[in-house]
């Protein structure tokens, strides 16, 4: 995509432009990251006002009746808590990482994005409970989406410095390639940390083909090769070769038109 073309695809604000130095970005807090975590908070106040029953009876995410036609429970679940820890574990990492993709990316794409993260974790966690034999399992959280908007930050900028305990800094690809290497081995076992890894993982491997695939156009990300480039490249190379062998003595030295 040329420059003009992503200037007028999505806004850059210019307060959104160092890295993490800091606790988090500078400037205000972008609509629909704000919009999202007025909607977790109010609905956890919700649940600690005497609803959590309720709300977890009917809109958390229970694999056996996902598979039973309730699949509303895909979307619902990441709008419910465990405790005032896990939500603001989340909605730090929304605003954190969450905030800088929304303005370089508008209100819509990173809506659709985040819906597509969070939705891919519920559907991985669903398949990954069933395939264990353990399909009641319930789960809540938004960390299916928060993993894909982490993904998506170390897709975006992955040589941003992040800082581990507020410490240790380290690029931002390197935190991500360690989280998705975590969270696939602990999504293959059944640890009994009441933690859906399951779901952390597909949110980020959702997110990297969206953004990869379905969404390249939109970000400026080239696509995953297909049949057609593999070819080209291989025809690229077949043409360098003749170009060195005709030119380094194989032909009698070069001609000149």
């Amino acid at each position: 995509m040329n420059g003009r073309n992503w200037g007028r695809r999505y806004r850059v604000s210019p307060g959104y432009g160092g890295g993490f130095g800091g606790l988090g970005p500078s400037g205000p807090v972008p609509p629909m990251v704000r919009a999202l975590i007025v909607a977790n908070v109010a609905i956890y106040l919700m649940q600690v006002a005497g609803g959590r029953a309720f709300l977890i009876e009917y809109f958390s995410l229970i694999p056996a009746l996902v598979t039973n036609l309730q699949v509303w429970r895909l979307f619902t679940y990441q709008f419910l808590h465990g405790g005032v820890w896990h939500i603001a574990i989340n909605m730090l990492m929304l605003w954190m990482f969450g905030s800088e993709l929304e303005q370089r990316w508008g209100q819509s794409f990173f809506l659709k994005y985040y819906f597509v993260c969070a939705i891919g974790g519920g559907i991985a966690f669903t398949l990954a409970m069933h395939m264990m034999g353990d399909p009641w399992t319930i789960s809540v959280g938004a960390s299916g989406g928060i993993y894909g908007i982490l993904m998506a930050y170390g897709m975006w900028f992955p040589t941003r410095q992040v800082y581990i305990w507020f410490l240790f800094p380290i690029p931002v690809r390197y935190l991500v390639i360690f989280l998705i290497a975590l969270e696939f081995l602990q999504s293959i076992e059944s640890s009994g940390s009441g933690i859906a890894h399951a779901a952390h993982f597909g949110g980020m491997v959702i997110g990297y083909f969206y953004l990869r695939w379905w969404g390249a156009s939109g970000l400026g990300l080239s696509k995953l090769p297909g049949w057609r480039d593999v070819r080209r490249a291989y025809h690229r190379w077949r043409f360098r070769q003749l170009q060195k062998k005709r030119f380094q003595g194989g032909g009698g030295g070069p001609t000149y038109h």
